[in-house]
């Protein structure tokens, strides 16, 4: 059984939803995704594990936002904190995808002494700008200039061109129709202009067992910058995914991943850390 709440953080309501009584487990999704993704990942683990998935700001059910400086690496990795604040969790397994991954990031480089492990699946932001900003901001301003309908009917021509089945296209179409269209066009404006930190050696301060997971050939998610990640955190182990399909089509197969690491790291039995 999942249970849905409500979590004030910042001045808005993150909606989360908890599944399973095992290890906290907290999940932020990426750019134009949602809460089912990280319940899709580990939702079959929610026996060794308490899932805690929640709509980043803007995203979903949480509250819309539209102002571009609300969208901050530091104020979402909060959300991160009221989250488990409000669950009474001192400390957990730590992850995210994408944007998710960067907001997982600066919650461990914020609060190290909360988090257990530090799950990283195809980061995108770091200390360069994106390189794919142009096409992002792009989808903010055809939204706000042409409606939701025409983007996703744009988005899923594109889809098919790439291969994509019927059926994911289906899916991603959900996913960003849950979204209020003024507020996902903030956030395609404003969150690809991140830059997390000056110096990748920033991340040398980090001493928990890090995953990091990514694939090749996505400008969007460069694989030079997990390789980066890797090199300059102490205790990181690095995976190659064959590809984003895998990402799309396998979600439980990145959960078990993601819990092969943690048994090997030893952090699949341990003592409850519920305050």
């Amino acid at each position: 059984m999942s249970e849905l709440l409500f979590v004030d953080s910042d001045g808005l309501q993150i909606a989360v939803e908890v599944i399973g009584e095992g290890r906290p487990l907290i999940w932020a999704h990426g750019l134009s995704g949602w809460r089912q993704s990280g319940i899709n990942k580990f939702k079959h683990l929610a026996d060794p594990y308490q899932i805690i998935a929640f709509d980043q700001r803007g995203h979903a059910d949480s509250s819309p936002v539209t102002d571009p400086a609300m969208y901050d690496p530091a104020r979402m990795a909060g959300d991160m904190a009221a989250i488990l604040d409000a669950l009474g969790c001192e400390r957990a397994i730590v992850g995210g995808e994408s944007m998710g991954a960067a907001t997982a990031l600066t919650f461990a480089l914020t609060w190290p002494e909360r988090v257990e492990a530090l799950l990283l699946i195809s980061p995108a932001f770091g200390d360069q700008p994106n390189e794919q900003g142009d096409i992002t901001r792009g989808n903010g301003r055809f939204i706000l200039e042409h409606g939701m309908e025409a983007f996703l009917e744009k988005t899923a021509v594109e889809q098919r061109q790439m291969g994509m089945p019927e059926d994911l296209i289906t899916y991603l179409r959900e996913v960003r129709n849950s979204h209020q269209p003024e507020s996902l066009a903030t956030a395609f404006l404003s969150v690809i202009e991140w830059v997390l930190f000056d110096d990748i050696t920033t991340l040398s301060t980090l001493d928990m067992p890090v995953y990091i997971a990514a694939w090749p050939n996505d400008p969007l998610h460069p694989f030079s910058l997990a390789e980066r990640m890797a090199a300059a955190i102490p205790n990181a182990h690095m995976e190659t995914i064959p590809s984003i399909m895998e990402f799309f089509l396998n979600p439980e197969g990145l959960g078990d991943r993601c819990h092969q690491f943690l048994k090997e790291n030893n952090h699949e039995d341990t003592k409850d850390t519920k305050i």
